[in-house]
């Protein structure tokens, strides 16, 4: 795949028209513009655009700024041209003027064999791989492996595929790393369900609960087939109950009776009649202080006091038999209604409440249910934890298997010849790429490090991306893009001798492989190079320039209006 041209139906847009093979180069205007911004003159934007016209989502910058604007990008493949056009909106797209939408044109551009799409390897298109031939945003020039919003898995698998290397044990690590995750979510998942979370929250264990159900529901159970309901239960309970009170408060009434037959009993016996004789003992102590005609009257007075003992003595007696008399009456009602009460209780022994039964049938359930779900979750558990043992396995096999395969130094020729191309610029600095088999919980089956001493600062890391995407591009697998497009962002920090022999070592390179390098350079960086190249060199680089781009007003931009905020 080679990039012939990149125009638009505008006449304000300055088109690019690539050099077949060799390098091309697009030079902004540095003294007016700021580099790397959508306020420059428009040298990423031409990336951006190669991008749009490639199936990239569509730039929110184009939506609102020229949304009705028809971008072509003209590029061959296999001997066939291939004319893409898109508006810039991205809502319309054409492959040699025949409409096409956007899913069938990105399953096209997998199709048409730019890629070799394994369909045993997953995440693999020409979206998530043209990205490492055309580094686009900020983020997608940081590291030589991950471009913009891949995870780790993603950028290693990526790259192991356009190294040719094994894909295999990356995609199963990941799978394996997933199934555990979802078998530990599925447990957890259960840890939230209602029967069973009060049970995890106490620390209670499941088995020792499911042994205690397996007890206690068969005990229920024979409980409630001796059960005898009496329908009429809580009325005859509670008549009973009220029997017993009246029964209580007539044993009361009989009890106060008792205590006043006593009192009578006791009264009588405390007050004996008084005899002449006791009259008499007391004259003869008196009658030393009285007259005898005084004394003379005292059978008269024990007649009176006999008379008055008489008539209490029988009034007593009558109180006392009338008393007795209600007592018995009392005793006689309350033999009845204990005779009544022990009738009813006696129907109702051995018999209970049809709400006790339903109480106890209703737990019965409640039992029966959880323990069907602990059943479930026990064997489930089982089951999971069965197969996350099958995978912990297959995972300590691959991971041997892994380690055996970095042993055998698959990368040996790709870290050789990645030194090589870092000794261009930087000789003195060691350099290399180094793979690690990785053992760890997680879905990396290999640590991958691409390393130029020194590569903490930006100049040498810009430098490893060019070194890394150069291997890829020259001497990776899987893919017949024959164009390489760096842009002006990852060589603003290289040292001026270092660029100049990059682009010089480029430049032969291109000769002998016939492929094509597009660069975006502010004059800046193109002219700080010129010192360090020799006239072939100058020539080779002027002779390279397809396009400038100024920054002094709108009209000398790429699109030819201004677009983003001004500079």
């Amino acid at each position: 795949m080679r990039l012939i041209s990149l125009t638009c139906d505008r006449p304000t847009f300055k088109p690019v028209y690539f050099n077949r093979s060799g390098i091309t180069l697009i030079i902004g205007d540095s003294s007016h513009e700021q580099e790397g911004s959508s306020n420059g003159v428009g040298k990423t934007l031409a990336l951006g655009l190669v991008h749009h016209c490639l199936g990239a989502n569509a730039d929110p910058r184009l939506v609102s700024a020229v949304p009705d604007w028809w971008f072509s990008l003209l590029f061959s493949f296999k001997g066939k041209e291939y004319r893409v056009s898109r508006t810039g909106d991205g809502k319309k797209i054409t492959i040699n003027d025949s409409p096409i939408k956007l899913r069938k044109y990105r399953e096209w551009l997998d199709s048409v064999g730019v890629f070799k799409i394994d369909g045993d390897v997953p995440f693999i298109s020409f979206r998530s791989l043209f990205k490492r031939f055309a580094r686009y945003s900020r983020e997608d020039c940081l590291d030589p492996i991950k471009t913009n919003r891949e995870s780790d898995f993603d950028a290693r698998l990526r790259t192991f595929y356009l190294l040719g290397l094994d894909c295999s044990l990356i995609v199963n690590k990941r799978k394996h790393k997933l199934e555990l995750d979802d078998i530990n979510k599925a447990v957890k998942s259960w840890q939230q369900d209602s029967v069973l979370k009060d049970m995890f929250r106490a620390g209670a264990q499941p088995k020792v609960r499911s042994e205690w159900l397996d007890r206690e529901i068969p005990r229920l159970k024979a409980d409630l087939d001796r059960f005898q309901v009496a329908e009429d239960y809580r009325a005859l309970e509670l008549e009973a109950g009220e029997l017993t009170k009246e029964i209580r408060g007539l044993g009361k009434k009989i009890d106060l009776f008792d205590f006043q037959v006593n009192n009578i009993e006791k009264s009588i016996a405390q007050h004996p009649d008084i005899s002449k004789k006791d009259l008499m003992d007391l004259y003869d102590g008196l009658k030393e202080i009285f007259k005898p005609e005084a004394l003379a009257h005292f059978d008269a007075v024990e007649n009176f006091h006999n008379t008055l003992s008489i008539n209490r003595r029988r009034r007593l007696e009558n109180d006392k038999l009338k008393i007795i008399s209600q007592k018995r009456e009392l005793e006689r009602k309350r033999e009845v209604l204990s005779d009544e009460r022990d009738e009813k209780l006696k129907y109702l022994q051995g018999k209970r409440a049809l709400d006790e039964y339903a109480a106890i049938a209703k737990q019965v359930a409640i039992y029966e249910e959880e323990r069907e779900r602990l059943h479930k979750f026990l064997n489930f558990t089982d089951e999971l934890q069965e197969k996350a043992q099958k995978i912990r396995e297959k995972r300590v096999e691959e991971d041997r298997l892994a380690a055996s395969y970095i042993a055998s130094d698959p990368l040996h020729e790709y870290d050789v010849e990645f030194s090589r191309l870092a000794e261009k610029m930087y000789p003195r600095a060691p350099s290399g790429i180094v793979a690690e088999a990785n053992m760890g919980d997680n879905q990396v089956r290999y640590d991958l490090a691409v390393q130029i001493e020194g590569d903490d600062s930006d100049g040498i890391n810009a430098a490893r991306i060019l070194c890394f995407d150069w291997l890829i591009y020259a001497h990776g697998a899987n893919h017949a893009v024959d164009m390489l497009w760096h842009d002006n962002r990852l060589f603003a920090d290289i040292d001026p001798g270092a660029r100049a022999s990059w682009f010089k070592f480029v430049n032969q390179a291109l000769r002998d492989n016939g492929k094509q390098y597009i660069a975006t350079l502010n004059t800046e960086n193109y002219s700080s190079m010129i010192p360090y190249l020799d006239g072939e060199g100058i020539d080779g680089l002027s002779n390279s320039v397809v396009l400038k781009l100024k920054g002094d007003d709108a009209e000398s931009k790429l699109l030819g209006i201004q677009f983003g905020k001004p500079s």
